[in-house]
């Protein structure tokens, strides 16, 4: 059992989560620049890098940038390294939610505001329907309420473990 001035706090740990989501945003953007793939492709893309980025990370070094600059580390809830199975779990829950939103807005979006123009056309105004942005709407609240849950849940548990946390068999503790 952890001491109590050992576990990393809520929002030291989401702002470490913002940095490495910035972070991987700025990587993703180099990448993906001469791409072409459709809405869902990218958001299929930057959640496999994602999960390679934070597996990768905790399994070398216990901490992800956004946690070094922090001084957050993931430990085992035995207190030792971590493995990549528990690196994997982590990561994939952790951040599956966030990308399953993202896939479905991208599909549920029309078509005609991802296309391009042809060289010498000019850009055409598409009007949105009502019901495509309500729905767009309905799935950014869904995605809201289910961060809140999960960082609810978090506050609540009295280790401060994460849904993911909790899968993985990990505490995220302060280093300094």
């Amino acid at each position: 059992m952890l001491m109590q001035s050992e576990i990393a706090g809520m929002g030291r740990r989401l702002l470490a989560t913002v940095l490495d989501f910035v972070i991987l945003h700025l990587a993703l953007t180099v990448v993906l620049r001469n791409m072409l793939l459709p809405p869902a492709g990218v958001s299929i893309v930057g959640f496999i890098f994602l999960v390679m980025y934070s597996a990768i990370f905790l399994g070398l070094m216990g901490q992800t940038p956004g946690k070094m600059l922090l001084r957050l580390r993931v430990i085992d809830a035995h207190g030792g390294g971590l493995n990549y199975v528990q690196t994997f779990q982590r990561a994939v829950v952790k951040w599956a939610p966030v990308f399953v939103l993202f896939i479905v807005m991208a599909l549920l979006t029309p078509e005609e505001l991802y296309q391009l123009p042809a060289d010498g056309e000019g850009i055409e105004i598409v009007e949105v329907e009502a019901e495509s942005d309500l729905t767009l709407s309905t799935a950014m609240v869904i995605g809201t309420v289910g961060w809140l849950v999960l960082v609810y849940a978090a506050r609540r548990h009295p280790d401060g473990q994460g849904i993911h946390d909790r899968v993985a068999e990990t505490y995220v503790i302060r280093t300094g």
